[in-house]
């Protein structure tokens, strides 16, 4: 996959109602792939409202829902990045992206490493211990959800480890969009990544979650912006400019985590 077609779907969660979030997300899915889509990404959370409530959010990779995703995937011979559910484990409840490849299958897992006490998650939620690094048709990716992006060991562990794109899908509030949006851009420039945020736009118990949803390439442009509104839009990664930028703006090569690891 060389320039990866990458479908963005900001997505306006309908309160107690999963059944028709879970329709109109197959819906899209099609039609992502109708519009040339090789991959589809999906906020935080999409399949529920917040505030969390305890076990009542939770399925189990056995449900329905996450097997109609895979029959999607391998119908519509698409990639999706399922954003994040709330998903029960043998560890515990975890806040995980699933990632399906147009086989039909999971291919690769990553929970969320830092729960964002705002909204209650540790107190529902167990934290992930492992990176988010896996591979897309051939493209070294990495995933962060969320409050992950703020902290930037996370993404510089994935970069360092060969990704050129990170995912992030997120449910950032209105309140907080700036530090979204700044962060976003912070991650793309420091590690020299395409940055694709992909953020929810729906009404809470007691929260806006505020849209925005981003992509950044690796010199901080920003090629995509949306608004607050519910949308689906596509945009093509080219991965060359990966390489460009870590070749006009020495930033990846000047790296010393020789040293770095000295002042532990």
């Amino acid at each position: 996959m060389d320039n990866p077609r990458v479908g963005i779907l900001q997505l306006e969660v309908i309160r107690d109602d999963a059944a028709k979030n879970a329709r109109y997300v197959l819906g899209q899915i099609r039609d992502a792939a109708r519009a040339g889509c090789d991959v589809l990404v999906l906020p935080e959370l999409w399949n529920v409202a917040f505030p969390l409530l305890g076990s009542q959010v939770l399925i189990s990779e056995d449900n329905p829902l996450v097997g109609s995703i895979a029959n999607a995937a391998f119908r519509n011979e698409t990639w999706i990045i399922a954003g994040s559910m709330a998903i029960s484990t043998e560890a515990g409840p975890r806040n995980r992206c699933l990632v399906f490849s147009p086989d039909g299958e999971v291919s690769f897992r990553y929970d969320k490493v830092h729960l964002y006490p705002g909204l209650d998650e540790p107190n529902i939620l167990s934290p992930g211990v492992s990176p988010g690094r896996f591979d897309l048709g051939g493209v070294p990716c990495g995933i962060l959800i969320c409050f992950d992006v703020e902290f930037p060991e996370l993404a510089r562990r994935l970069s360092s480890g060969g990704a050129r794109i990170l995912f992030v899908p997120g449910a950032w509030k209105t309140e907080f969009i700036r530090f979204w949006r700044a962060l976003l851009l912070s991650r793309a420039i420091e590690n020299q990544v395409f940055v694709v945020g992909v953020n929810r736009c729906d009404r809470g118990r007691n929260s806006f979650f505020g849209g925005q949803s981003l992509v950044v390439d690796p010199f901080g442009d920003v090629i995509l912006h949306m608004d607050d509104a519910p949308r689906f839009q596509r945009v093509v990664l080219d991965l060359s400019r990966v390489d460009s930028a870590r070749r006009e703006h020495r930033v990846v090569s000047s790296w010393r985590p020789e040293v770095y690891r000295r002042w532990n």
